[in-house]
């Protein structure tokens, strides 16, 4: 498998978590218990290629088809496409397709991977990790998951505090210092590779090597079951310095258009 192929396949994985997952040919639709947009999400499963001609991509005919199945729930959604899984002349109309079909690009995060965590290059704070399986975890996980994604609080707490609606089995874990929670970060163990999700610190307790700190405690745990593989991510602008000085290195790009 690829560097690529394979930081879409656990990507794929992770996001099955938000909701019910629907396969079509070339996409995947994940149906989230939540309204929001960002938890709806249509991800391209497959190539498409660009078209012989000025006809309509491939790609619109799967827009189209996400389009119908999130309208006919009323839902507002997401698309999330792999740079690799595209056409040349499709990757540089890529913003115009999705223009004419109502949707903007909200973030366009690298896919990134690196064969294992180095040795750490400095002291890192010391942290009581506690996976999210007692409610009072979950609730700090959300709370740091909603200051750093601007989630709102609620819809925060709406989608990670029931654990009985999540699919995808992710390990997430919350880093507490003296006392209180920090940091979290999740992972999720998929097509032969440890995926990192949802690395967050609150602010007033960035740059100090708490998020550095939780990603290395939760790989190591994977490491000790027995987990192999490279380690991979989608990384947020916020978090690319760090990925970057930990020696990840970028293997594809994704686009994500919001309705």
């Amino acid at each position: 498998m690829l560097s690529w192929e394979r930081n879409a396949a656990n990507l794929a994985a992770s996001l099955a978590f938000y909701g019910r997952v629907t396969q079509e040919p070339g996409l995947r639709l994940i149906t989230s218990w939540v309204t929001h947009p960002v938890f709806n999400i249509a991800l391209l499963d497959g190539p498409a290629p660009d078209p012989p001609g000025q006809e309509s991509t491939e790609l619109d005919r799967r827009i189209e088809r996400a389009a119908a199945h999130y309208g006919a729930l009323g839902r507002s959604w997401s698309f999330w496409v792999c740079e690799h899984l595209l056409g040349p002349r499709t990757l540089r109309r890529l913003y115009r397709i999705f223009d004419a079909h109502g949707m903007s690009c909200i973030a366009e995060p690298p896919g990134m991977e690196i064969e294992d965590l180095p040795p750490p290059r400095r002291p890192l704070p010391a942290l009581e990790i506690r996976a999210a399986t007692d409610e009072q975890a979950r609730l700090d996980f959300a709370d740091i998951v909603g200051q750093c994604f601007y989630i709102p609080p609620p819809l925060a707490h709406e989608v990670y505090d029931d654990p009985s609606r999540w699919g995808a089995p992710l390990e997430i874990l919350v880093g507490y210092a003296s006392g209180r929670a920090v940091t979290c970060a999740a992972f999720m163990e998929a097509a032969g590779a440890i995926g990192i999700y949802s690395v967050g610190t609150l602010p007033g307790w960035r740059g100090k090597g708490y998020a550095e700190a939780i990603m290395r405690a939760g790989v190591e745990r994977l490491r000790r079951r027995g987990v192999t593989g490279p380690v991979v991510l989608q990384s947020s602008p916020a978090g690319f310095e760090l990925y970057r000085r930990l020696g990840f290195r970028r293997c594809t790009r994704y686009f994500v258009f919001s309705s």
